[in-house]
């Protein structure tokens, strides 16, 4: 197949508009250069993605993809269906699968190397040493002034117009012809011609998300108008104590007073609050004293704990609050990153997968008019998740029996802390007794925390940071042995994942049921790879395929419906408000993600639950009318 790069020159991006205006387009198929005004790039556009003949490639390539589908949305189906053909490859997906591989994702602690970026000039520089600096930064580059030759003849741009549009193209082929380059990973060869393992799927999620970053989400001005007054005298009293208790400083900065945080007092207090009980002060990778929020709330010292708290009146006074307010104007557009170093994705601009629980942050966001949000999340994913792996690595798996059964897992892991049966345990905690609801709070704890590797004294602290459940590190020990007891593959699991790494050493994870490959792991990163890696998978295929059904098969139910947040093994749609329509979407929406997931998780059953409302409640739950009907859930 014929292999052509292109890339596109838009208008800038502002708030609101991920997919400015379309200036240029240019190709570049190794031989022959193409530089193309809007009306000829949207009829190249067309032929392209159509051809089956050809691959398609681009840097960064959702962007220009969103940018040609804004300018002509009957493109969109071609996009889809070249897509789903493996014809669309993006150079930055292939090189961070790359990295991923040899253990070079991450910030590295050690030489305190940052992460590594991913730029197209980033990538020319490190193969081919050729620093292109100087045409992308500065004032006047015209990276940022195509939106002057809108309109303007070709023949009449500047050359330095032409040569800037034509190199990112012409750059882009060469990079991924490079990248076809086998490497070597624990003296294996991987990749090659055909490029790197999982790349397609995603690129596929990859889409998905931009989809959903291009549409956005609004907030309500009331409701954050409203947070913000709660939050002003909160935060003055905050500060106060926080200055009285020599946490933070004020110096003069350009003639104005600056408040800061004393991370000097911070850690000598962490380490007061430690030592009182009987407890080693944690410590960060570089051997300082953490002041990690996880730490700051199992302290055990209130002013700690507030702020080290999600919901700390400060944090979100400063963080969320002007957030919100500017999406109250033009919607937000949360970017994604597409792959973290465990293959789950995060965001950022805002961080619409880091909103508080709680603090009333979620309840300002709010569905378009004549739209309900739909939340469809998975049940336990990741337990399932781990399940999974440990059918297919040992063949057998006590959880996913349990799963299989219906039964409750966090219940189970109850019963065996109490010695009882899972019979007695559920009818003991019908009947409301605080022991079983208690073992049954700390057994969420024990399924959430114990799986990722995590020693008592870690234990200890995640415990009491999430759960509010305090605990020794005996006690702690002898949790863990009930755990396993209720679990006992995870026993097999813990000795596979510690032969991995033997004498310590770092090792490389290849994905079940993906291939993909995560070197430079240690032993608890190896762990929580294992089945964090697969459920997010199962939830990017799943994101792909939702978005197909809203965007492209007018034959669906969820036709026209827009997917506006993904957080891990949630999905967030706006659907029409219309009981039958609603009840429709929703239920095709949970009928796709567990069909998406069946791929990657096809031997333990996967759940999903939609649940509908007029803001987003992170505690909404599925309410339906006596003829099965959905209905908005409203808190009590």
């Amino acid at each position: 197949m014929k292999v052509v790069a292109f890339d596109t020159e838009t208008h800038l991006i502002k708030q609101g508009c991920l997919a400015p205006k379309l200036v240029c387009l240019t190709t570049y198929d190794g031989e022959e250069e193409n530089l193309l005004l809007r009306e000829e790039a949207i009829e190249w556009a067309h032929q392209a993605l159509a051809d089956d003949s050809l691959i398609l490639v681009g840097h960064n390539v959702r962007y220009d993809l969103g940018v040609l589908a804004a300018e002509d949305s009957t493109l969109m189906p071609l996009i889809f269906k070249a897509i789903d053909d493996d014809r669309i490859k993006d150079t930055q997906i292939r090189e961070k699968l790359i990295f991923l591989a040899q253990g070079r994702l991450s910030y590295d602690y050690k030489t305190k190397k940052q992460r590594p970026s991913f730029s197209l000039a980033t990538l020319v520089k490190n193969r081919f040493k050729v620093d292109l600096s100087d045409s992308k930064t500065g004032e006047d580059v015209w990276r940022l002034r195509y939106n002057e030759l809108d309109g303007v003849p070709l023949e009449k741009w500047p050359a330095e117009a032409v040569s800037y549009a034509m190199d990112d193209a012409q750059w882009t082929y060469k990079v991924y012809q490079d990248q076809a380059t086998p490497f070597k990973c624990e003296g294996r060869e991987y990749a090659g011609p055909d490029g790197v393992t999982n790349e397609d799927e995603q690129m596929r999620a990859a889409w998905g998300l931009q989809l959903i970053s291009l549409w956005g989400i609004r907030t309500d001005p009331e409701k954050v108008a409203e947070l913000e007054d709660e939050l002003i005298p909160r935060v003055e009293k905050l500060q106060q104590a926080l200055e009285e208790a020599g946490l933070t400083k004020t110096k003069k900065v350009k003639g104005e007073e600056k408040v800061s945080k004393n991370m000097a007092a911070i850690r000598e207090r962490v380490e007061a609050a430690y030592e009182k009980l009987g407890k080693a002060v944690p410590l960060t990778e570089t051997g300082k004293t953490s002041t990690a929020r996880e730490v700051l709330r199992a302290s055990e010292d209130p002013l700690l704990e507030e702020f080290g708290s999600e919901t700390n009146a400060e944090k979100l006074l400063t963080t969320y609050i002007p957030v919100l307010q500017s999406g109250t104007v033009v919607p937000l557009n949360p970017a994604y990153d597409l792959l973290k170093e465990s293959g789950r994705t995060s965001s950022y601009k805002p961080n619409i997968q880091n909103v508080p629980r709680m603090g009333g942050v979620r309840e300002a966001y709010v569905p378009r008019e004549g739209t309900v949000f739909v939340a469809c999340d998975y049940s336990t994913l990741e337990l399932c998740a781990l399940s999974q792996v440990c059918l297919d690595l040992f063949g057998e798996s006590e959880m996913a029996k349990a799963i299989n059964k219906g039964r409750d897992l966090h219940l189970a892991v109850a019963a065996n802390i109490l010695g009882i049966t899972y019979d007695a345990a559920q009818r003991r905690r019908k009947e409301g007794d605080e022991k079983v609801k208690e073992a049954r709070q700390l057994s969420k704890a024990l399924n959430f925390g114990f799986p990722g590797g995590m020693g008592a004294a870690s234990f200890v602290q995640f415990a009491w940071a999430g759960y509010r459940v305090k605990l020794t590190e005996d006690e702690a020990q002898d949790l863990k042995r009930d755990w396993t007891a209720a679990w006992p593959e995870m026993q097999q699991f813990f000795r596979h994942v510690g032969s991995l790494g033997a004498m310590g050493n770092e090792f490389t994870v290849e994905q079940l049921r993906t291939g993909r490959l995560r070197g430079g792991t240690n032993y608890c990163a190896g762990c929580n790879t294992f089945f964090q890696g697969l459920a997010a998978d199962g939830a990017k295929s799943a994101i792909w395929e939702v978005a197909k059904e809203c965007y492209v098969r007018e034959e669906s139910p969820l036709f026209g419906c827009r997917p506006v947040a993904f957080i891990h093994d949630e999905l967030l749609v706006e659907v029409p408000e219309g009981i039958e329509e609603r009840t429709a979407a929703a239920d095709r929406l949970a009928e796709v993600m567990v069909e998406a997931m069946k791929i990657y998780i096809p031997d333990v059953k996967v759940e999903a639950e939609p649940a509908a409302m007029r803001r987003w409640y992170k505690g909404a739950e599925e309410v339906r009318d006596e003829e099965g009907r959905l209905l908005c859930w409203e808190p009590s």
